[in-house]
């Protein structure tokens, strides 16, 4: 068995036992972890790490906007928008 072989091997059975091992999926479960490993994991590296600050803003706020860092700079400078309510 190869290297990759026993890596994707890997990644099926964690795949597997995060969905709660279920019965009848091992085609689905290898096909993913084939994926995975040969894109890399899709891991988020460098400069696309979140802000956990602005993510706690909009939990906060619940909303699904997207929310940057200078969004939270000036927060308490911008006004409404004419004919909008402000939000509590």
């Amino acid at each position: 068995m190869s290297d990759r072989e026993k890596d994707i091997r890997d990644r099926a059975h964690a795949i597997w036992e995060r969905e709660g091992k279920p019965e009848g999926r091992h085609e689905k479960h290898w096909s993913q972890a084939e994926h995975e490993i040969s894109h890399g994991g899709d891991q988020i590296d460098g400069d696309d790490v979140p802000n956990l600050e602005a993510l706690r803003e909009a939990a906060r706020q619940h909303t699904d906007a997207f929310i940057v860092k200078t969004d939270l700079e000036d927060a308490d400078q911008r006004e409404a928008t004419p004919g909008m309510r402000e939000q509590p």
